[in-house]
């Protein structure tokens, strides 16, 4: 990403960089430089034009897109569901507030959940921090809704799966 960070700035302040400007500027050595150059080209992330180098910032953002359809959440929940409109980079930014959506966004982030598996408090958080940044609230919407048990001494556990709510 550093290489790609410095034909960003380098291409803004004058125009396309040849590799041997790029490796006075990262101070790397230029045979293994033009290996990672090649393969950011091949990548789609950078461009030749002639001898110099140029960045593709649109394919960044088309990786950055397919990353995020790639989480456990945008996995759970169709492309097509309304119910992506709470998620912003595969991740809950805001929980619905009709009942029957916050019952089906729950129902995905249980999913989450391995079944049948005693898990810590943390080892929860954890799986949950992939989903939003409110943990404790989506860990809580769980418990509420009785999508998963848990126990006194803060251990939860997905009983086997319940049948698949429309998303």
């Amino acid at each position: 990403m550093s290489i790609v960070n410095t034909v960003v700035t380098m291409n803004k302040e004058s125009g396309a960089v040849r590799l041997a400007e790029l490796g006075r500027a990262l101070g790397l050595d230029l045979k293994p430089l033009s290996r990672d150059v090649m393969r950011l080209v091949e990548a789609g992330v950078l461009r030749r034009d002639g001898d110099a180098l140029i960045a593709d910032i649109a394919s960044l953002g088309r990786i950055g897109d397919s990353v995020v359809e790639m989480t456990a959440l945008c996995q759970a929940i169709p492309p097509e569901s309304p119910l992506r409109r709470y998620l912003v980079h595969g991740r809950i930014v805001d929980l619905p507030k009709r009942p029957e959506d916050l019952d089906v966004i729950a129902h995905a982030l249980a999913s989450l959940l391995p079944e049948d598996q005693t898990l810590s408090e943390s080892e929860v958080n954890a799986i949950l921090a992939h989903a939003g940044d409110d943990v404790a609230r989506l860990r809580r919407l769980l418990a509420d809704l009785g999508l998963v048990e848990r126990s006194g001494s803060a251990e939860y556990r997905r009983p086997a799966a319940a049948p698949a709510r429309a998303l």
